[in-house]
């Protein structure tokens, strides 16, 4: 009875392609254990554990240049480092990837939002939001490229992030949500006017200031904060034709719009 298995074998037994096969002997890091007389490579005990040893180094990203020196010198405690810094890099993967998660949840909830509002204002009810401080424009000063550039670094994931704009003396200051550090301004707790819209002009902007402004004086809304256009530049990617905005203003407590 055969003890020993083929290349093509040996690629089936392990899933892997007999080219990568050929690829590790060429780098000599997986010999066979002989060649038999019609010039088939074959293979034993050893070199299936040999290859599984390899492919576990390849998982964990070790470049194949490498494994030579692994496999010939590496001590248990280089394995046991090895092992760890691996295991952070996977840690710090499935935390990257969470945050693409909740960051894909937010957009379609967005996106769900804004196709069923109607061009209406509606009120809800929104958290405390704790606002950095990214720069500031004079009140006739366009935005532009460069002022983004100037004003490295940006925020973190500048636009997965919610823009805050708001009027302050005779400025517009853009903020953005922060959960670490002190912060520059907050937006309280509590009922809030809003309506989405989406522009390309600054002037379609002031227009919809304006229109808040005045729909909440003809329903009596008792307005408690400066009125905030929120900037939502990831809804682009549905229509890369306009920006996507929300205007909001803080009134006094009314039951939360749920229609």
């Amino acid at each position: 009875m055969k003890k020993h298995i083929t290349i093509s074998q040996l690629a089936q037994l392990m899933n892997v392609s007999v080219h990568q096969l050929r690829y590790f002997e060429e780098k000599g890091i997986l010999y066979p254990l002989y060649t038999d007389e019609n010039q088939y490579r074959m293979y034993g005990l050893h070199e299936i554990y040999q290859l599984s040893h390899i492919l576990m180094l390849r998982k964990l990203n070790i470049p194949v240049g490498q494994i030579e020196e692994c496999m010939t010198s590496y001590t248990a405690d280089d394995y046991n480092q090895l092992l760890e810094h691996s295991l952070q890099k996977v840690q710090d993967e499935i935390a990257n990837l969470k945050l693409l998660e909740q960051f894909i949840h937010k957009v379609l909830k967005e996106h769900h939002n804004l196709t069923r509002q109607n061009n209406e204002y509606r009120i809800k009810l929104l958290d405390t939001r704790h606002l950095k401080l990214w720069f500031a424009l004079e009140s006739d000063q366009e935005l532009t490229a460069r002022n983004l550039f100037e004003q490295r670094p940006s925020p973190p994931q500048l636009f997965e992030n919610d823009l805050h704009y708001l009027s302050d003396s005779g400025q517009v200051k853009l903020y953005y949500e922060t959960t670490s550090g002190a912060a520059d301004y907050i937006l309280e707790e509590g009922s809030y006017l809003y309506k989405h819209f989406s522009a390309t002009e600054d002037a379609e902007i002031e227009h919809q200031v304006q229109q808040l402004e005045h729909y909440a004086t003809q329903h009596q809304y008792e307005c408690l904060s400066k009125v905030i256009v929120v900037e939502k530049s990831y809804l682009s990617i549905f229509d890369s034709n306009e920006l996507q905005y929300e205007i909001q203003v803080k009134i006094s407590d009314v039951q939360e719009d749920v229609t």
